[in-house]
């Protein structure tokens, strides 16, 4: 667990990303517009390896704001963003990003930080977000969700 201070300088200086680094309530960002990975990695975080991608995603839903996505075992993967459904592969590669390819979006890889028990997702260097990981496939129960007519 983050000790309260660090957890209050984590939150102003991703706050202070957020706001492009323009004058802020809190004075101008003193971190010099540094991306969220930077940010994460001065707290403390630290970047997963390969082996613990796998284990963080297989089986599991990861549900985001406005979607989520389910990482089967073998490597398939359905993700679901805005009531839209793809089915695809996923595959880890050797510095620990995460990578698949969906047709309205191309070629997309993200990686994961982890600073004690708190997991990070990012994409290109931004911490976009996971509201909650959930065993097996619970995709369904994600709001906006419509599977695919059978």
């Amino acid at each position: 667990m983050l000790d309260m201070g660090k957890k209050i300088i984590l939150l102003v200086a991703l706050a202070c990303v957020a706001a492009a680094c323009e004058n802020t309530a809190f004075g101008r960002c003193e971190i010099d517009c540094q991306g969220d990975e930077e940010i994460l990695a001065r707290a403390g975080a630290v970047r997963l390896g390969p082996e613990e991608v796998r284990a963080h995603v297989a089986g599991k839903t990861e549900q985001w704001v406005r979607g989520g996505a389910y990482y089967e075992e073998s490597g398939r993967l359905e993700v679901k963003w805005r009531k839209v459904k793809s089915e695809t592969v996923w595959e880890v590669g050797a510095d620990g990003s995460l990578c698949y390819q969906v047709d309205a979006w191309g070629r997309r890889c993200h990686f994961y930080m982890k600073k004690e028990n708190e997991v990070y997702m990012l994409d290109e260097g931004r911490n976009i977000g996971v509201r909650a990981m959930y065993d097996g496939n619970r995709l369904k129960n994600i709001k906006g969700y419509a599977p695919a007519a059978e």
